[in-house]
């Protein structure tokens, strides 16, 4: 089974247009402040150089301000922080001198190209319109794609192409449009609606121009708080006929996970329990369903299609998952420790994950099924909790993987707006170093 794109990312725009862009845009010049992560030669690499990535929610803060080129076109002053100084990043602590920081995509993949980083994972593909290129257009206005909506947009698709290409990037996926309908019994109306198809024909098509292997959601397949099989179930149908259309364009559809959807999957008859779940002390006799010891994406995983639904892991949600879910009831009403093993679980299906977010953690010493056990650092951290070496020499496959780093709180705000960078920075380099 292959999981390659038929669209070349040739196919759309060749490599001299975007080496062109390059040329015409970008404010930094071969001498910028932007030095490349230097990763050892030595051999045992765990993420390839070609499949360290990036997901650009951790930079949100990036494309949506004003960026160098244009505030000196506008004549206004750039935001100013710090990216770091010479021993950046081996010591986190040298800030540097205050910089101009980038603003906008061109200025961002440069800074992430030089960075390290091979791989763009897209959360959504606005931007500030001051920024070369403007912000993307609306696919479809009040809900509706119209010849016009649809051009605008696609035109908008070509010109991100190039600035991935003018850095030599490969767009890997993007979090962004998810119909609600789609062709099956368990859909409204038992076919997926004209707006939903167009709309999702249209975001189909800018992705084939990015040269997207897989398209998809940064979300569970289905809500994880309704943890009864019948919704899962139903999750799996409507995912393997979204990528029944999606692989026309040569395009998986993806699904993502938090900590809740490695929960226990309620699949057995209704019991009666008498101790708490995460403790174990006596409670009143309380009615439950009853639980197998299935967990709820595995069960997503059983009933779908390998070849059509793959799977992205965020490797921190995971692991707080690990710390969370402890315990279940079985089919009897006993409380049984069963705990979770992320390595494990992609080990066994390799194929079926292609994606991950390299997301670091350091743990918070909460009780077991306590909060969430971990907060969101750097990957690579000195405060790092998560054994990423481990997890990559124990899950096989050695190579296989899409790896995107990712950090939800890495933009610092108006008080440290250089921070995303600076992280971004710091992660690659240690991504890089990762040896096993």
């Amino acid at each position: 089974m292959a999981f390659n794109s038929k669209f070349s990312r040739r196919r759309f725009m060749g490599a001299g247009a975007g080496a062109a862009v390059a040329a015409a845009l970008s404010p930094l010049g071969p001498a910028s402040v932007f030095a490349p992560a230097k990763a050892s030669a030595a051999s045992g690499r765990l993420i390839p150089g070609g499949k360290l990535g990036t997901i650009t929610y951790s930079q949100r803060d990036v494309p949506t301000r004003v960026g160098i080129a244009a505030s000196a076109a506008l004549g206004v002053s750039p935001t100013m922080g710090y990216l770091g100084g010479p021993n950046f990043p081996k010591d986190p602590t040298d800030l540097g001198p205050l910089v101009p920081l980038p603003g906008g995509w061109v200025e961002l993949l440069e800074f992430l190209a030089n960075s390290g980083f091979k791989q763009i994972e897209f959360a959504g593909y606005g931007q500030n319109a001051a920024n070369p290129g403007g912000t993307a257009p609306n696919p479809a206005p009040g809900g509706v794609t119209t010849p016009e909506s649809r051009a605008a947009y696609l035109a908008y698709a070509r010109t991100l192409r190039g600035f991935l290409d003018a850095y030599g990037l490969e767009a890997i996926g993007n979090h962004g449009f998810v119909p609600n309908t789609w062709n099956g019994p368990n859909s409204p109306g038992g076919t997926m609606s004209t707006q939903d198809y167009e709309r999702l024909q249209t975001e189909l098509e800018f992705a084939a121009i990015l040269g997207l292997p897989f398209m998809g959601t940064g979300n569970d397949p289905t809500s994880a708080n309704n943890r009864n099989i019948e919704p899962w179930t139903v999750s799996g149908e409507k995912w393997e006929a979204l990528n029944t259309l999606s692989l026309r364009w040569g395009i998986h559809m993806y699904t993502h996970n938090h900590s809740p959807a490695y929960n226990f999957l309620q699949d057995g008859p209704m019991v009666t329990v008498t101790e708490d779940r995460r403790t174990g002390a006596p409670i009143p006799p309380t009615q439950v369903r009853g639980e197998s010891g299935k967990r709820l994406m595995q069960h997503y995983l059983d009933i779908t299609d390998p070849g059509l639904c793959v799977v992205e892991l965020d490797v921190y949600w995971a692991h707080v998952a690990q710390h969370q879910w402890q315990w279940r009831y079985d089919w009897e009403g006993n409380r049984v420790e069963d705990i979770f093993d992320p390595a494990a679980q992609v080990a066994r299906q390799p194929q079926r994950y292609q994606l991950f977010h390299a997301k670091d953690g350091d743990a918070t010493g909460e009780a077991p099924g306590v909060g969430n056990g971990y907060s969101m650092v750097p990957f690579g951290d000195p405060r790092s909790d998560i054994e990423f070496k481990t997890f990559y020499k124990t899950i096989g496959a050695k190579g296989h993987y899409n790896s995107n780093y990712e950090q939800d709180n890495a933009p610092g705000g108006s008080t440290d707006p250089g921070q995303s960078l600076r992280f971004a920075r710091i992660s690659a380099a240690n991504m890089a170093a990762l040896r096993g």
